[in-house]
């Protein structure tokens, strides 16, 4: 004869039973990430703004570097001025200053991004790849527009080429440039909808 016992529950089946005072730290440690990321992203903001002069050195010698094998006489770069020759006798210096840096356009994506990175609406792999791609397109960017300036000048001169690079071609370049990383950041962050 056998008799029916009460079964206890199989752990296995049933999963591991949580303790009552057992907690879920994921939320807490995630918050925690979350603001050591802003707060990273707000230091690489205010360590481009006091390190200006070094970062904008840092782009003449990219633009020197890569611009030298199309430019006919080469080019060069010293401090924050990159160099070409427009002529056989003619070495003109373009200086990266505070109002063609890419930290001026590198800056508002940052911080929008660590607004990002503290919302739990944008998970954080997706909130760094986005920083991390609009970064790239904005240094990209002002690459170009640092070259439309340069050729613009070898072509047209130190008057109406300049000028023209300068005021109109550079200006229209970092605008639509800025509107790309702008829209990169939100694509690749994938900004969910509020959970009702």
């Amino acid at each position: 004869m056998t008799t029916l016992l009460p079964a206890s529950p199989s752990r296995h089946a049933t999963g591991r039973h949580r303790h009552p005072e057992e907690t879920d730290h994921r939320p807490v440690l995630d918050r925690i990430a979350r603001i050591l990321l802003a707060s990273a992203l707000a230091g690489g903001i205010v360590w481009m703004l006091v390190q200006a002069e070094a970062v904008r050195a840092a782009e003449a010698r990219l633009a020197a570097w890569w611009m030298n094998p199309w430019i006919p006489g080469g080019a060069a770069a010293s401090d924050d001025v990159f160099m070409l020759w427009i002529s056989e006798n003619h070495l003109v210096g373009f200086q990266v200053t505070a109002e063609c840096t890419a930290i001026i356009l590198i800056a508002p994506l940052l911080a929008l991004g660590a607004c990002f990175t503290l919302s739990t609406r944008v998970s954080r792999p997706r909130a760094v790849g986005a920083i991390v791609a609009s970064a790239a397109v904005m240094v990209i960017v002002n690459q170009v527009r640092l070259a439309l300036i340069g050729f613009s000048t070898l072509q047209g001169g130190l008057g109406a080429g300049y000028e023209f690079g300068h005021r109109f071609a550079g200006s229209a370049v970092g605008i639509a440039g800025f509107a790309i990383g702008l829209i990169i950041l939100i694509a690749v962050a994938g900004v969910r909808r509020r959970r009702r």
